[in-house]
């Protein structure tokens, strides 16, 4: 059995879940979802549900203990099974996750890289079809993205700004990264077609300037946020922030000859390994 601990944004929530599939695809083994940490995690809401995704969860009555050995912790799931905890240590790809031999694994961390679940795309692709019924306004606007060279820029403001632990840490993407995104695809692209994504709109409509024509994405908010995650992943082409979400809609975009432009600093601080966030094929500014 393998089991994973969901919690985080939706672009956190989405790398756990395909990494967890993916090991239990490698595995050949069923898949158990832990979203009880939402109970008391306010800042975002659990939102697989609104995918194709049908793994059962853990159950409520289960209670989870976290045990610590001499040499390594294990997860006790009471009157159930012993689960031996893989704790992820520092943000890059660790392959030695598909050699690990115990018969129960619960997983716990973020898994930021294509790398764990690349083998099983088309299985990821399909798990990550939205089920929940779209607004007609994103109905109507993914007819609009379909017609045209649709490119989707992703802004990230929020706790990145407002939270100072987040802003140190992350930091956000400055106009001239946005303005070097967009000169690059004006050269390549014929008749770019911008939509604007943001978690704080207003203030990308107020200090972006694009002179072709201009979608902003005005119409969702943090309970539809995995319809931006359609709306993005629709457009031909993406430029994305450091952030997960917008890594996501460029990620599950089909366009086999897309066009995806990544900060080339993720961070703003040195710890953190970045180095297996954005695919090989993604450009980097």
């Amino acid at each position: 059995m393998i089991a994973v601990e969901i919690i985080g944004g939706l672009g956190n929530q989405m790398f756990q879940y395909a990494t967890a599939k993916a090991m239990a695809l490698h595995r050949r083994d069923d898949l158990l979802i832990d979203k009880r940490p939402f109970e008391s995690y306010s800042l975002h809401s659990f939102s697989l549900p609104h995918f194709n995704v049908t793994a059962p969860y853990l159950k409520e009555d289960i209670v989870l203990d976290l045990k610590s050995t001499s040499d390594k912790l294990k997860a006790f799931i009471k009157g159930q099974k012993n689960y031996t905890l893989y704790q992820e240590n520092g943000l890059g790809y660790d392959a030695s996750l598909f050699d690990l031999q115990a018969k129960n694994v619960y997983l716990k961390g973020y898994f930021q890289s294509e790398k764990y679940f690349i083998k099983y795309e088309d299985e990821i692709r399909n798990d990550f079809e939205i089920v929940t019924p779209l607004q007609e306004k994103t109905v109507e606007m993914l007819t609009i993205i379909n017609e045209v060279n649709a490119v989707s820029l992703h802004i990230r403001r929020g706790d990145y700004v407002t939270n100072p632990e987040a802003n140190s840490v992350h930091g956000t993407c400055n106009l001239d990264y946005y303005q070097r995104a967009i000169s690059h695809i004006r050269e390549v692209v014929e008749n770019p077609i911008f939509f604007i994504f943001s978690d704080d709109i207003q203030w990308a409509k107020e200090n972006l300037t694009i002179p072709e024509t201009t979608h902003f994405i005005d119409f969702t908010d943090a309970s539809t946020n995995y319809e931006d995650i359609k709306l993005m992943s629709t457009c031909k082409h993406n430029i994305i922030a450091n952030s997960s979400f917008s890594w996501w809609g460029a990620w599950l975009n089909k366009n086999k000859s897309k066009i995806v432009i990544a900060p080339s600093k993720w961070f703003n601080v040195d710890y953190h390994n970045a180095d297996d966030i954005i695919p090989e094929s993604w450009m980097k500014i």
